[in-house]
């Protein structure tokens, strides 16, 4: 930031008014008008600030420069001395620091930034010693001694519309001696202000017809025309037609140019050529400067006496028949002896005012007293005025009077003639009547003031419309001529190309929007403005840079290229009228992909649903209006053809199931619930038909945006097969079930008679060895038979009751355990029976009677399903949370396809009934019951190599708690 930069640029307008006040008191200024004063100063001032704020760039330092040498080169032709043109830029270094006088101390600038300043100035006072010290007294005499020549070759009078080039030519080329130029071309603007016309040729006796240039135009006269200093073409052979436009430069390699500038307006061009190229030397510029601007005092005095001789004799032309019309009009003449006060009234007072002559008074009181009494002070207060000042002429305009009584709008106008000492001593006059003229002067005011009115509302509707235009929420532009340079574009159509207006306003088309080059727009558009024809585009695809860091991204526009004639609205273009529909035509892509992606998957689902024999429904639930596939149709009876409402299809529905399907759907169908829906039911019964088939439903209700159910889709399957296998199923495990349950309960009794009297009798002394080996086979068979009724009703209770009951103590479990191997090792003294318990006791909760049946049951099929020389192993220990039970043994594995379903009931490791022991496969099943009542597991593992090992985990928490009951 810098402070001085800022103090400049935002009191600009005030410095400047303050220079030109201070410097008005300087002597060197005396005389000059103050665009003279002020020079280039703010433009001056503007670069001072940019170097202030950014440092110097060499662009910024030669634009400080040639405004430097433009200031001080209108004071050298204005005859200020080296010395006047330093104290200006002394007085600028003083007004500049006054800026901030009055802010606090934080706020003004640094010494640095103040010797900054100081820099920039000294170096411009340098600048007017170089300028100076070059204007020797040499190129003074020669600038006077060239002058007086012009002055003498000046023409006194140009009539305008005459030929200029004779009169003209040999001031041109005496400019064209002084420089030691080539040649030279005068070029004035013409009546319109705007096109410049050469008017005189060092070359042509006559300038070539129909060449002209526009002084606003790219060529190098236009830009001579805007340029307040001369300026230079360094290089003219060779140069494109438009640079060299207007111009005809044989044989000319440098144009130095100037423009004439009289009285701050425009009157023309000076285009001098130099046969080699060289550089233009300041002395040169300044001495162009000087010959320049006497050359257009001359022109505007010649041709300003010339319009006065013109003007001279039109006025003469215009009197003469002033003289005729006045005549021909028969206006009242008057003629006033101002010393007597007698008047004389010409004969067409009758005609004009109704009076006779004998009838008018002879004396001026007579028309004073005609005059109507709101005019009558004015008119005498103004004609006396003009008497008795120095005027030649009075006019006035009133109302009079005549024989009737009525107000005649008259103008009166007299010409007062004088004695040699200035007294007024006769005045004639004439007076006329103008009634009509006001009236339709009137009128003409009145229409003319509806007139600018209407331009004024049409300005007004004008700038509505282009206001409009600008916030319309549609894209607009229109594009002039065939390089389609932007002429309008609204912040829609600025948004839409991704560009600022300042960026396109101006400018052609594809300089601003480049990346569309190759895109067809630049063909479309010159097809249009060629051939006249719109064209409409939908959908057309585009690649803008609108994206962030520049990158293209797609857009899709629906557009109209409308063309716009010249004769129609003053423009050859294009109208354009666009709408970006990118994000609908994503949709529409999106939608589309999504349809076909949604007939995929509808065609999928067909096939999925006929390969799994499934029917399908949907239903809108406002209006109950269904869609059935044929299948579902079948399924449920429905006709084949035709609409079936949800109503009508329930009543396809058995009665007794009718209720809980229209719960389920209601359940769905609840606001705020999952929307899933299941049920199992039955098909209504054809007339006179079979039952009908069994049915299972599922489905998903929709809700739209409100919360409201709106779509019901599903589908069905027929389970008839599955629910009848079902009830088969169910009824044969019931039957035998009920049967084990009999059965068992009804041996049971025999048994324990047979029981009592085997152990009866073994209590006998007077028994014979053989007959109390055949009791104690009767007693192992009754023992046998006890533990398959056990069993038996174990499992009946397990399915019927869901479970077996336990009943947990405290108990010690490796004691038990202990116990139940020492039981296991009497019975089987043959067998090595191995036992690992830990040191520690094992205490927790547990049912010591279904413990001991769950060891006896593995420790019994270890032993019977293992060779006889190989041991069985038990293996109590206690993990984290819980006890682990092992048994193992060794010999044959376990079938791996019998693994799985080991523990189910009726499975054995080999199939059929033990005929050892009779057993039925209950075993293991009543184990993992017991097992689950504790709320533990059982696992097995079986392999060749490790041999058997059943597992069981018991937890030590109580068992019914555990088991969940």
């Amino acid at each position: 930031m810098n402070l001085i930069a800022d103090f400049i640029e935002a009191n600009l307008d005030v410095l400047v008014r303050r220079f030109a006040k201070a410097a008005r008191r300087l002597e060197s200024t005396q005389g000059l008008k103050p665009s003279e004063i002020i020079s280039t100063l703010p433009e001056y001032l503007h670069v001072v600030a940019a170097i202030c704020r950014h440092g110097a760039t060499p662009e910024q330092l030669e634009t400080r420069a040639r405004l430097e040498e433009a200031h001080i080169n209108l004071r050298l032709r204005v005859g200020a001395t080296q010395e006047d043109a330093t104290d200006e830029y002394t007085l600028l270094g003083r007004l500049i620091p006054q800026l901030w006088e009055d802010v606090r101390p934080e706020r003004k600038p640094d010494a640095a930034e103040l010797q900054g300043l100081f820099q920039q100035l000294e170096e411009a006072m340098d600048h007017v010693v170089v300028l100076f010290s070059g204007d020797s007294l040499e190129d003074r005499q020669r600038e006077k001694r060239f002058l007086r020549q012009l002055d003498a070759l000046a023409p006194r009078s140009l009539e305008p519309g005459a030929d200029l080039q004779g009169p003209l030519k040999p001031l041109v080329e005496l400019i064209v001696r002084a420089l030691g130029a080539a040649g030279a071309e005068l070029f004035l603007v013409d009546a319109g202000g705007r096109r410049m016309v050469p008017v005189a040729h060092t070359e042509h006796r006559v300038p070539p017809p129909g060449r002209w240039v526009d002084s606003q135009g790219p060529s190098f006269l236009g830009r001579v025309a805007r340029s307040e200093e001369p300026r230079v073409l360094a290089q003219g052979r060779g140069m494109e037609d438009a640079a060299l436009d207007g111009l005809h430069v044989p044989g000319w390699s440098t144009l130095l140019g100037l423009r004439l500038w009289p009285h701050g307006d425009l009157r023309g061009v000076l285009c001098v050529g130099f046969a080699e190229a060289r550089p233009v030397p300041p002395r040169t510029k300044r001495f162009l400067e000087t010959l320049v601007e006497y050359l257009a005092g001359i022109l505007d005095r010649a041709l300003l006496t010339g319009q006065l001789r013109e003007t001279a004799t039109r006025l003469e032309a215009s009197e003469s028949r002033s003289r005729l019309a006045s005549q021909a009009a028969a206006d009242t003449v008057w003629d006033w002896n101002l010393l007597t006060q007698e008047v004389a009234w010409g004969g067409e007072t009758r005609r004009l005012l109704g009076f006779a002559p004998e009838e008018t008074g002879p004396l001026a009181s007579w028309w004073v007293e005609r005059i109507h009494p709101e005019d009558r002070e004015r008119v005498a207060h103004g004609i006396h005025a003009a008497i008795q000042g120095t005027q030649a002429r009075w006019q006035d305009e009133y109302r009079f009077f005549n024989r009737e009584g009525d107000a005649v709008r008259v103008l009166d106008t007299g010409v007062i003639l004088r004695d040699a000492t200035g007294l007024g001593v006769r005045m004639v006059g004439a007076m006329q009547d103008v009634s009509l003229q006001r009236e339709e002067e009137s009128g003409r005011a009145r229409l003319l003031l509806e007139a600018r009115t209407a331009r004024v509302q049409a300005d007004t509707a004008l700038g509505h419309l282009h206001v409009l235009l600008q916030k319309a929420p549609v894209a607009l532009a229109i594009l002039r001529g065939p390089e389609h340079v932007v002429e309008l574009a609204n912040d829609c159509v600025c948004q839409l190309w991704g560009r600022a207006s300042d960026q396109v306003l101006g400018r052609p088309l594809f300089n601003v929007l480049t990346e569309v080059k190759g895109q067809g727009f630049r063909e479309l558009l010159d097809n249009v403005l060629t051939t006249g024809t719109p064209y409409v585009g939908h959908e057309h695809h585009a690649r803008l840079a609108r994206a962030p860091g520049g990158a293209l991204e797609d857009a899709y526009f629906n557009f109209v290229y409308q063309p716009l004639h010249e004769a129609e609205v003053g423009l050859q273009g294009i109208l354009i009228v666009a709408n970006e529909v990118t994000e609908a035509v994503r949709a529409r892509q999106r939608a589309e992909g999504l349809a076909e992606t949604l007939h995929a998957s509808e065609e999928r689902l067909r096939l999925a649903l006929d390969a799994a024999d499934m029917g399908s429904w949907d239903i809108e639930l406002a209006t109950g209006r269904g869609t059935w596939d044929a299948r579902f149709r079948a399924m449920l009876g429905l006709p084949a053809q035709g609409e079936v409402t949800l109503d009508e299809a329930m009543r396809f529905v058995l009665e007794e199931d009718r209720s809980k399907v229209e719960q389920a759907m209601a359940e769905a169908a609840r606001p705020g619930g999952s929307g899933e829906y299941a049920c199992e039911f039955r098909a209504r019964a054809a007339r006179g038909g079979q039952p009908g088939h069994w049915l299972s439903g599922r489905g998903h209700v929709h809700f739209g945006p409100d919360g409201r159910p709106v779509r019901f889709v599903g589908t069905g399957l027929d389970v008839t097969d599955r629910k009848l296998a079902e009830e088969a199923a169910r009824q044969r495990a019931e039957f035998e079930q009920y049967l084990v349950g009999i059965v068992s309960h009804d041996l049971r009794n025999p048994l324990n008679s047979i029981m009592l009297g085997t152990a009866s009798l073994l209590r006998r002394e007077e028994l014979s060895e053989r007959e109390t080996k055949a009791v104690l086979r009767i007693q192992a068979s009754a023992e046998r038979a006890v533990r398959m009724i056990r069993d038996l009703l174990d499992f009946t209770q397990a399915r019927l009751g869901g479970g077996l009951p336990v009943h947990c103590q405290d108990l010690e479990l490796g004691a038990l355990v202990h116990q139940v191997v020492e039981e296991a090792r009497m019975s089987a003294p043959e067998r090595d029976i191995a036992l690992s318990l830990p040191q520690a006791g094992l205490r927790g909760c547990w049912d010591p009677d279904r413990v001991t049946q769950l060891l006896i049951n593995l420790m019994g099929n270890a032993l019977k399903y293992s060779p006889e020389d190989t041991p069985v192993t038990v293996r109590l220990r206690e993990v984290p949370g819980s006890v682990l039970l092992e048994v193992h043994n060794g010999g044959a594995p376990i079938a791996s396809d019998v693994l799985p379903r080991i523990f189910q009931p009726m499975q054995r490791g080999a199939p059929g009934v033990d005929a050892a022991t009779r057993s039925v496969g209950l075993g293991l099943y009543i184990v993992r019951t017991i097992v689950h009542a504790h709320g533990g597991t059982i696992d097995v593992t079986s392999t060749r190599e490790a041999g058997t090992t059943f597992t069981v985990r018991l937890p030590h928490v109580d068992a019914k708690q555990a088991a969940g009951t």
